[in-house]
Formats: structure tokens, sequence, C-alpha cells
């Protein structure tokens, strides 16, 4: 069986990058099975996670970011130009594969729109790493300039016109799987998480809270620093420990500071510092799935998430391995958080659960669901 992924570029220490380059490595390793990863952005620069060596990579040097060195509408007829080299660049690779399945996201319409035309003897499975409703829209910052908010229509009016030539769409949950039925064959496969490596657990003595996620305005930072300005006051000695990809906003930066919070570039050892944490926070807008969440509990963390659109109450069971607050409701969370920190018996009651909890996601628990979906589909086809 022959498995292509095609995505821009691979270079972004975030989670729908870690998530498919771990796919493509397990998948590289079964008998039986070859994959391949197709990029045309990638160029010289390295993968943010490390790629097995099985996984074959091609990168088609196609590089759409050059396009904003020209004013807009020179960028829309150079646009189509870029279209029609990718195209011809990747219906010639894929001619040499000849693949049994190729797979993108959601996230760029045009890879979509390309796949989709292509005179095919392939299954083709586009997998959704963020909400239906955010994937595209203008909401919760994603696009701030007008714009980007006329290309975030257009492109979600491409997504929807051409994702029913796919053969299957898999969602991070129910939901979202649901939005996208009436438009494509959908179903429900959890990502894997690597789950702590170390052998090691933490001890939970540390004072110390521990955010982790991009510095976007999907991860709820603001109202993150509002929580953390209510127990500040109560628990002086306790720090929160912020590590993400991107550039915290300077007003937040300073607001950070004045209440005692670090603030870090992403780390590639994160494991490191989930076990000199005692406790995990995530305060995002919403979730589809929250990498992050299992990979904290693996390591005994007890977990505080908002029950935002989707993913966290998928994952966090109330008051057993963590906490699930009602969606920004600051005061409630806060003062989970303070319940937490003041007592060490609460946090290894819950931490001892989410080592549990966390197994749900591991790589034998998750990948034999999606290769079972791939057999299915191969079948299909040779039929």
């Amino acid at each position: 069986m022959k498995i292509v992924y095609v995505y821009p570029k691979f270079t972004a220490l975030a989670g729908t990058e870690r998530v498919l380059i771990d796919k493509m490595n397990y998948l590289a390793n079964q008998e039986g099975i070859e994959v391949f990863a197709i990029t045309h952005e990638q160029g010289n620069h390295l993968f943010a996670y490390q790629l097995s060596p099985k996984v074959i990579h091609y990168d088609l040097d196609v590089r759409y970011y050059l396009l904003y060195r020209y004013n807009i509408f020179l960028r829309f007829l150079l646009r189509k130009v870029y279209n029609r080299l990718l195209s011809k660049k990747f219906k010639d690779t894929i001619s040499r594969i000849d693949p049994d399945i190729v797979i993108t996201t959601t996230y760029h319409s045009y890879l979509v729109s390309m796949i989709s035309k292509y005179s095919r003897k392939f299954a083709i499975v586009v997998e959704s790493h963020i909400d239906k409703r955010f994937v595209h829209s203008s909401d919760s910052g994603n696009f701030l300039s007008w714009t980007n908010r006329i290309h975030g229509y257009y492109d979600m009016h491409v997504l929807l016109r051409r994702i029913g030539s796919f053969d299957v769409l898999v969602a991070l949950h129910k939901h979202d799987a649901d939005d996208w039925s009436k438009y494509i064959r959908s179903c429900v496969i959890y990502n894997f998480v690597h789950l702590n490596p170390t052998g090691k657990l933490s001890s939970l003595e540390s004072r110390r809270v521990i955010f982790v996620g991009r510095y976007t305005p999907q991860k709820g930072i603001p109202d993150l620093l509002k929580v953390w300005a209510i127990v500040h006051s109560k628990f002086p000695d306790w720090s929160l420990e912020m590590y993400g990809d991107g550039v915290l906003n300077e007003n937040l930066k300073v607001e950070a500071k004045r209440i005692g919070v670090n603030v870090h570039k992403a780390a590639p050892n994160i494991y490191d510092h989930y076990l000199a944490s005692s406790i995990f926070v995530m305060t995002s807008l919403y979730e589809p799935f929250g990498l992050v969440l299992p990979e904290a509990m693996s390591c005994g963390l007890p977990v505080i998430a908002f029950d935002c659109p989707y993913g966290p109450r998928n994952i966090i069971t109330d008051g057993i391995d963590g906490y699930l607050i009602k969606n920004r409701n600051l005061d409630d969370f806060a003062l989970k958080l303070c319940m937490l920190m003041e007592s060490i018996e609460l946090r290894r009651r819950l931490g001892q659960a989410a080592i549990l909890s966390s197994q749900r996601y591991s790589e034998d628990q998750i990948m034999p669901q999606w290769i079972r979906l791939f057999e299915e589909l191969v079948t299909t086809y040779r039929q």
C-alpha cells in the first residue's frame, strides 16, 4: 500500500505538523506500507519534528509566500501561475508514485481543489484538524484585515465546493464530523499522542503551573492572564510558565511580567517542562482536540481547561482527571486552580487518574483505526 501525505511545509512546532509526521513515521514502519510526503514550500528547511528516513519526501518548490513581495493585484495574477505550476508538478509526482491513498487537510483549500481535479485510481482522504466553523473564518482573530477576510470566505467556498470529491473526511470529534457530513462521508479518529517517553512522572511538588500552545488569539491567552492575576495574589510563591510558538502581543507580554508569568519560546524537550510542573492549564476559545492535554496527563499532571468547542470535553473527565470549566467562567477556573495549588493530595489523586486517561490516545489504540480505514478504501478501489 502506498500512502501520500500532501502538506505545504513541516516547519512549525505546531500540533498538526507533529501529528502528521508522527503518523507518517508510524505507517512507514509497518510491513507492506510505503509512505510519501509531498510538500511545496519546505525547501532546505529542516522538518520541525524528526521524519523517519523510511518516509520518501518530495518538495515541489512552489513557494507561495514569495508572492507577498508584490501588491495585492499582482499577487492575484501570479497566484494563478503558481497554481498551474504546482498542479503540473503534483501530477507528475503522483504519476511516478502511483499511490493507493492521498491525504491532505482542510487548512489549504487550494490543495483540496488541486487533488480533487486529478483523474485518479486512488482514494483521497481529508483530515480536519480545526473545526469547520473556524477553518477559513474571520472569527476569533483568524483574519485581521479585510483582504484576509475576503480570502478566507473565498477559500471556504472552494473547500465546500470541492471536498465532496474526496472519499472520506476524518474529524477529531463527533460535532465536527456531523458538521461536515452534509458535504462528505465523515468519521472520527482521535489524534494519537506520543505519551510521556521519559519513564518518569512529575512529583507534583513544584510550585509551577504550565501552559503550552501557540501565541495566537485562539488560545485565549488574555483570559489565562486574568485567571492568573486572581490566583497570583493568593499564591505569590507559584509561577506560571508559558511555552509557545510565535510572538506574544506586546501588551500581553507587559501584563504577564507584571503578574509574575514567565513567557518562553516553544521547547522541543517539552516533557522535561511537564515533569517540572504540577498543574497544566488550557484556556482556548476553541480546540478541536488539544494534543497537549494527554501529553501533560501522561506525566501525571492534573489539567484544567474551559469546556470550549469541542476537544477538551472528549479528553477530560471533570473532577476525575482534571477540571472542565464552563466556557469563559474565569472565576470558576481560578477557584479550581486554587484548589489544586493548595492541595498536593488533590493533585496526586487527579494526576494518577490522568495517567490512565491519557492511554486512550496511544499509537497502539489509534493507528489501527487508520489502517483499517485505508484497507477499506483500497479494497473499494481495487474492486
